[in-house]
């Protein structure tokens, strides 16, 4: 069945999409890289952050996540024609070098292949990098600032489920 991708007004129920230009030019840049994956032209591409709560602007500290909770969702995804997904995969993680400890993980029930690993943004901060591929669709999802104790990894399936919807 062909598929569509797409950034849903909030992820997850209740994370609003970032207005943060830096974020969506690297969700932006992350779906460049991807596209050179596809087998054909993509048929939908999306890429996007989403942020635990509204940003707000002030004088002092600019474009911030108000309160303590500094986390971050960024997607990149595409849909398109995708020969094979296990070697797409492999060829995702081996893109991402700063990213170790790649695991297969369950894929969701849109099926296909995906795997997690660990990284670390040039502030030190955790960073976990997701990734699927299926014969009809691909895509990253980075959860930044994500402490071990939210098991990014758990909601990764839900996330993708989101992202991903029959093509009309």
């Amino acid at each position: 069945m062909a598929m569509r991708v797409h950034g849903p007004a909030t992820l997850l129920g209740t994370w609003p999409e970032s207005v943060d230009r830096g974020l969506h030019d690297r969700a932006e840049q992350n779906m460049g890289n991807l596209r050179k994956l596809s087998s054909t032209e993509p048929t939908s591409l999306m890429g996007t952050a989403y942020v635990r709560a509204k940003e707000v602007q002030s004088r002092e500290r600019g474009l911030h996540i108000p309160g303590d909770d500094q986390r971050v969702i960024v997607i990149s995804a595409l849909s398109g024609t995708i020969t094979d997904p296990p070697a797409t995969l492999n060829k995702i993680f081996g893109t991402l070098t700063n990213v170790t400890d790649v695991r297969p993980v369950p894929p969701g029930p849109l099926g296909g292949v995906a795997g997690c690993g660990i990284g670390q943004a040039t502030t030190g901060t955790r960073v976990d990098i997701c990734a699927w591929s299926d014969r009809h669709t691909l895509g990253t999802v980075t959860f930044v600032g994500f402490p071990q104790t939210d098991d990014p990894h758990g909601v990764f399936g839900q996330i993708r489920a989101e992202v991903e919807q029959p093509a009309k």
